[in-house]
């Protein structure tokens, strides 16, 4: 299996280092990295509202607002397995 690249300017989780990484772009072109064992604001952001969609999902008996909700709650999925970081 070959090795993932983490993607500039937003929170990615690095298995190998068993922690959160961020990686800056310098104004020279530089990579920065900057090392967290917290999950970041970003990815407890997208925890909460995967809790609230799946909570509005088990409420709701309206097709149409099921299927938005659904369609939500996939966005918010991809965003937070973009970050490396199972949900």
């Amino acid at each position: 299996m070959g090795r993932r690249l983490f993607t500039p300017k937003r929170w990615n989780w690095s298995q190998k280092a068993e922690k959160w990484v961020y990686i800056e772009i310098t104004k020279r072109g530089k990579k920065k990295y900057r090392y967290q064992v917290e999950p970041p604001k970003e990815f407890i952001e997208l925890t909460i509202k995967m809790k609230e969609l799946n909570e509005k999902l088990l409420e709701t008996t309206d097709p149409v607002e099921n299927s938005k909700l659904f369609s939500e709650l996939m966005k918010v999925s991809q965003k937070m397995q973009e970050m490396g970081k199972p949900n």
